[in-house]
């Protein structure tokens, strides 16, 4: 049977247990009830019956369903068991037919009559665990059936491993790459699980012993059961791979919301369900719930991407995952262990893919999921590791960690960063971008002042232009570059409609809209800059969509429309803001071979502006590169 015949066409409701109660040796008859009603069968839901059986002080002859999936012990009091009355839930008992119970005060058998469609056909109460049926191997398959060359199961999830760490993770570092690869012979069994061998000689390799003693440690202390551990680091590999399937079109495979979504989903669903009154949960589990949110966001269900977003934050909290802060537990220029920078590279993870979300124009009335990192908050420690897989002029440029531990109070340019770094302080800019916009809308009838954020514009400004001067390659810095623009842009925005209705002399008489004018030609001209480059560099053949990271299209989308006003406002600009234009379609159009997220900010353009985007891309030389350009490179023996 294949995963998905498990996990396709069950409803996790199912219709009510019926209950009989009748004597040991004769069949069932009716009985009379304390409204005056005799029957012969009385349903679990009816108080009178519940009456009933708590008079008789009868026992179900085996554990509910509930305890039984939580391997806990049952009293099996009828109609509810106290464990179950206690936590609120259901409780359900499915009668063993080998089995009898007789209350040995000479009272009534209990006997469970299930209907055609009851629980016990229902895939999360026919075993002890929810899912018992399935193995880590066959959720590993899911990997197999993804890639078109096939070749096995171990050679495909080693191979889209590699591609998540090449070219996600420095971006979006929530796996550490050294714990996964010494997990991954124990979780799922792999005889040819080492790590890549620039990764075992890593100068980064201090961090294997506990700096507090005790020696290595593993990446989870897994405190539930090891099979239930060795599904979820499965389920791990399936959404590396996810992530890094690419969209394409024009005869490419857009994948996206397809059948091997829609079961990875169900498969973590239920993974949350049991640790919710099970096992304790663990980091693997938030990693997954980590890029299955990066996956539903990057293809533009953002509404999904938030409510998967909050449901593992719960699972974080309960973990203690949070942003570490400088001097904790006696950390002050101590470096972490492996595991505590894991589990500050996934908060921070987290708390990035948070911040892109939230951008979005209709979800900014949504509370902060995360709390707003400090001035002390450690920015994350992981370095990017580029493995053999892949040939030198697409594998990112491996970047040593800092020499000593650094804070979000740090500046950019003033210390050299890590890529993960240089993220995590550009979104705690970002997120205090979003904050003012927040306490600003609560005010929807007063005019924005551009004084309450002088100084962040002015640190937004001197941070665009500290990362251009650097030497890495813009690959490494696109999604910073998207997230401080991303922030003068949520600043800025809402003086678009002031700017619409004043002409030319009436803003240069009012400084606020001088500033806020600059600031969006600032943030327009940054950006369409860094298009330029971009469709330049992908103008050729041997360039891959594969390094484009997911969230970096919002900012075109913003671009696209502020020189729309602009052009309205000054209508001599128009050639030149039309141009722009063109270079910002071209971006998304590229960006929307690699993420469905760009696709739906061009649908929406065309929608909200009426612009058509086959106008500005009649002259592209830019299409859709062959099916896994950049991910079909030769295996190493």
């Amino acid at each position: 049977m294949q995963t998905g015949d498990i996990l396709m066409g069950y409803s996790p409701v199912s219709e009510p247990t019926t209950v009989s109660v009748s004597s040991p040796s004769r069949s069932p008859v009716p009985r009379p009830l304390q409204n005056g009603r005799a029957t012969g069968s009385i349903s679990s839901t009816d108080a009178t019956m519940t009456d009933a059986l708590y008079n008789q002080d009868v026992q179900a002859p085996r554990a509910c369903e509930k305890c039984r999936a939580s391997k806990r012990k049952c009293d099996k009091k009828l109609p509810s068991c106290d464990r179950c009355k206690r936590l609120n839930a259901k409780c359900h008992y499915i009668q063993d037919p080998n089995l009898t119970n007789v209350n040995p005060n000479g009272g009534a058998q209990v006997v469970f009559l299930q209907q055609s469609h009851s629980l016990a056909n229902d895939i999360l109460f026919r075993s002890a665990e929810p899912l018992e049926g399935i193995s880590a191997s066959q959720i590993l398959s899911l990997v197999s059936l993804d890639t078109p060359s096939g070749g096995g199961a171990q050679h495909d999830f080693r191979h889209s491993v590699s591609l998540y760490f090449n070219f996600i993770h420095p971006w979006y570092g929530v796996v550490h790459p050294t714990l996964f690869y010494r997990q991954l012979p124990s979780m799922l069994g792999s005889g040819d699980s080492r790590s890549p061998p620039d990764m075992e000689s890593s100068p980064f390799s201090h961090g294997t012993v506990d700096h507090h003693g005790g020696g290595p440690k593993s990446n989870s202390d897994h405190t539930g059961s090891p099979e239930l551990a060795s599904k979820e680091f499965a389920l791990l590999v399936v959404l590396m791979n996810l992530t890094i399937r690419m969209r394409l079109t024009d005869a490419g495979e857009q994948h996206m919301f397809d059948e091997t979504y829609r079961t990875v989903k169900r498969i973590l669903a239920l993974l949350l369900m049991v640790c919710a009154d099970g096992p304790h949960p663990t980091v693997e589990l938030v990693q997954c719930g980590a890029l299955m949110a990066l996956y539903e966001y990057g293809h533009g269900e953002i509404e999904t991407a938030y409510q998967t977003l909050s449901q593992v934050a719960a699972v974080a909290r309960v973990l203690g995952i949070s942003a570490t802060q400088k001097g904790d537990s006696g950390i002050d220029d101590v470096p972490l262990t492996l595991e505590e920078e894991q589990r500050n590279c996934l908060w921070w993870g987290l708390f990035i893919l948070e911040q892109f979300i939230l951008q979005d124009d209709a979800m900014r009335h949504l509370p902060f999921v995360f709390e707003s990192p400090s001035r002390t908050t450690l920015l994350p420690e992981s370095q990017v590791m580029a493995t053999p897989l892949l040939p030198p002029s697409l594998a990112p440029r491996p970047t040593l960690p800092s020499a000593r531990l650094l804070t979000t109070d740090v500046a950019v340019g003033s210390q050299k960063l890590g890529s993960f770094q240089l993220s995590a302080k550009s979104a705690s800019i970002f997120h205090r971008a979003l904050y003012i916009d927040k306490e600003r809308r609560k005010r929807p009838g007063e005019k924005p002042l551009v004084n309450a954020f002088t100084e962040l514009d002015n640190e937004i400004r001197f941070a665009t232009k500290s990362l251009l001067e650097q030497s890495l390659d813009w690959e490494t810095k696109l999604d910073c570059f998207a997230m401080l623009i991303g922030a003068l842009f949520v600043l800025y925005t809402p003086f678009l409609a002031l700017l619409e209705r004043s002409n030319p002399a009436a803003i240069e008489s009012d400084p606020e809209l001088t500033v806020a004018l600059t600031a969006l030609r600032f943030a327009c001209k940054m950006s369409t800059e860094i298009s330029c480059k971009i469709n330049t560099d992908f103008d050729s053949p041997s360039r891959s969509p594969a390094v484009l990271c997911a969230p970096a299209g919002a900012s075109c989308y913003r671009v696209i429309l502020a020189y729309t006003c602009i052009s309205r406002i000054f209508p001599e600009e128009h050639d030149a803001c039309q141009k722009a234009i063109t270079e910002k379609f071209e971006s998304l159009w590229l960006f929307s071979f690699r993420w469905g997220f760009a696709e739906k900010m061009m649908r929406q353009l065309e929608y909200r502006t009426g612009i058509n985007r086959k106008h500005y891309l009649k002259n592209t030389s830019i299409y859709p590169p062959a099916l896994g350009l950049g991910y079909e490179y030769p295996q190493q023996s």
